[in-house]
């Protein structure tokens, strides 16, 4: 009888840990499943994430990543995965990497423009934004004009813009005497030097690329936080310019309505 006893005791036991163990068992590939699903879910998030910024820079081809892109063609733009996720946790954040990312599209375009209109061509425009949000780029254009021409033809272009640079000095030093002993004339030069200044400084961010295509080496040039903070600072003046003018002519012609 005492033996009975044990072998139920011992079928009872053994039944109840199976039942624990599929238990645990269904437990385990219920939190395996939640996680996948959780992962998936975070994952597609980030997907439609990036799509979605992606749709503010049309004119190139949003990335993440953690470097430039290496290709010699095309323009690319690539965001840090990790600051990525920080413009999710963080609005201030986000909003501030999504005017910049808005920043990269207004200046792309503007460097087709003017280097188009000047004969030069971008061969490729490669930016890169940081983790810590800062932005820098690289790009290659090529003077499509200088090409064009032959070495004679490259030589004897140089040797006359040396004679112009050269008369063109003469006959500055020439005017200045003349100015000097005409004060109203020199007021006018003065005048005049100083709308040249405002011109210059408010097409600041034209002036920079044409310096950086002035100065490159090989035709690659390279624009860092700096460089696009004074772009996209440059850029904002001359909407806010814009917008001034229009107001302007909307009140006069509100006014020539009211007379």
């Amino acid at each position: 009888m005492a033996m009975e006893i044990t072998n139920n005791y011992s079928n009872y036991v053994a039944q109840s840990m199976a039942g624990s163990n599929a238990v645990d068992g269904t437990k385990k590939k219920e939190a395996e499943k939640t996680q996948e699903t959780t992962g998936s879910s975070k994952s597609k998030s980030t997907a439609d994430y990036a799509n979605e910024l992606a749709k503010l820079v049309p004119s190139v081809d949003f990335r993440i990543g953690n470097s430039f892109a290496s290709s010699k063609s095309g323009k690319t733009l690539t965001v840090n995965p990790k600051l990525l996720e920080k413009m999710q946790n963080d609005p201030k954040q986000e909003k501030e990497t999504k005017e910049l990312i808005k920043g990269v599209e207004s200046m792309t375009r503007l460097m087709n423009s003017i280097y188009s209109g000047s004969g030069w061509t971008v061969v490729y425009k490669h930016s890169y934004i940081d983790e810590n949000g800062k932005y820098c780029s690289t790009a290659l254009i090529r003077n499509d004009y200088m090409l064009n021409l032959s070495d004679k033809l490259r030589e004897e272009r140089k040797k006359n813009s040396e004679k112009l640079l050269e008369r063109s000095k003469e006959k500055a030093a020439d005017k200045e005497e003349e100015l000097q002993e005409a004060t109203i004339e020199k007021q006018l030069l003065e005048a005049e030097a100083e709308k040249a200044e405002e011109d210059k400084t408010s097409d600041k961010a034209e002036q920079l690329l044409m310096d950086k295509a002035e100065n490159s080496e090989d035709g690659i040039i390279y624009l860092n936080d700096e460089d696009m903070k004074t772009i996209m600072e440059a850029i904002k003046e001359d909407a806010t310019e814009q917008t001034a003018d229009k107001d302007m002519m909307t009140v006069g012609a509100n006014l020539d309505l009211q007379v």
